[in-house]
């Protein structure tokens, strides 16, 4: 079993009521839009028949009341009640350690609201790819490949040895990957051993899309996700 983790909290310091925000053709946001995403998902599964990973538990921890209302209309969700204590800004690594104690998957899915972009189609493409790969006992999470001129005032340039003189072509520095969190992956054992949702040598999963690794952090990217949703007419 594969167990499909979605934190989602009340209140956000940017943006005020983030995940539940209305939307162009989405009353609940970010959260109804998730949820339509995760619904797509279960039926692509189902059509392509896809033995590989056909049973799979959705969670939603949540503190918030208007998601937990939403959520009750699905029987397929289960809701995870988040007390106080595993619902302060920095209360993550909390989240992480009671995994274990949420999720019944031999697997574990970590992904979030936020990604908006991250549709049933990358989660496909995402858990297809990890489960073909020769090692499953690793962690994978889903990244933004970057392959640009890096520089860290600390440390000076990163992406190449400046020492040589000479600018590299971009196509042949060294891969960078970022994590974008749009979604993370790893048997519930990682969760137990390192209290972590990956190990300490996870598979970077680049997707195809450009978008699917888009996070939604502000009011700019509010906006640029109103934009393309209206060109969409809400459907993505």
């Amino acid at each position: 079993m594969i167990s499909f983790f979605i934190p989602i909290r009340k209140n956000s310091k940017r943006i005020k009521n983030k995940n539940v925000r209305p939307l162009p053709n989405f009353r609940y946001g970010l959260t109804e839009m998730k949820i339509n995403q995760l619904r797509k998902l279960r039926y692509l599964i189902a059509r392509n028949k896809t033995k590989m990973f056909n049973n799979i538990e959705y969670i939603i921890s949540t503190n918030c009341e208007v998601v937990k209302k939403y959520c009750k209309k699905f029987s397929w969700i289960k809701i995870h009640e988040r007390n106080r204590y595993l619902s302060n800004d920095d209360s993550i690594q909390e989240l992480i350690e009671v995994i274990p104690n949420i999720c019944s998957g031999s697997h574990v899915l970590w992904t979030h609201v936020t990604s908006p972009f991250f549709s049933e189609k990358s989660y496909y493409s995402f858990l297809k790819k990890y489960f073909t790969r020769k090692k499953v006992r690793n962690s994978a999470f889903s990244a933004d490949l970057i392959q640009k001129f890096l520089l860290s005032p600390k440390r000076g340039w990163i992406s190449h040895n400046a020492k040589l003189n000479r600018w590299p072509r971009t196509q042949d520095l060294e891969k960078i990957y970022l994590a974008n969190s749009a979604a993370f992956i790893a048997p519930i054992n990682i969760y137990k051993k390192y209290k972590n949702r990956l190990c300490n040598s996870p598979t970077p999963i680049v997707l195809e899309n450009d978008l699917a690794g888009f996070d939604i952090d502000n009011m700019k990217d509010l906006i640029f996700l109103k934009k393309k949703l209206k060109e969409k007419n809400g459907k993505i």
